[in-house]
């Protein structure tokens, strides 16, 4: 696949306050595995394809007070979660996995110069 540089998108987030940047969807779409989860060799393809050199992942139970965490998990709704992106990423997936919410931030990939 070719290189395409993934951008910050407009996040409208749905009635449960899920989202995912339309270009990681159409990624994910095109994918033949059937599996929840991606292998090492996986996301690194991801990075390259995306020219990413980072992604971090918040998990709602780790910033919320555990009443908001079960309160959340219970009503399937996790509008109220604003996580903060770290400096520099952008938010590319934000809902539920089996267990938590998560939100998955990313950042562009930029040569540096050594002098």
């Amino acid at each position: 696949m070719e290189i395409k540089q993934l951008n910050p998108a407009e996040v409208i987030r749905d009635e449960t306050g899920s989202w995912i940047h339309p270009e990681f969807l159409n990624y994910l779409n095109t994918l033949a595995s059937e599996a929840d989860f991606f292998t090492r060799e996986e996301w690194t393809e991801l990075e390259r394809h995306f020219n990413i050199e980072a992604t971090v992942t918040f998990w709602m139970e780790s910033s919320v007070s555990s009443d908001d965490w079960e309160s959340m998990m219970d009503d399937c709704d996790i509008t109220k979660w604003e996580p903060i992106a770290p400096n520099g990423f952008f938010l590319i997936d934000i809902g539920f996995s089996e267990d938590d919410a998560y939100a998955i931030f990313a950042r562009n990939k930029y040569e540096s110069e050594v002098a």
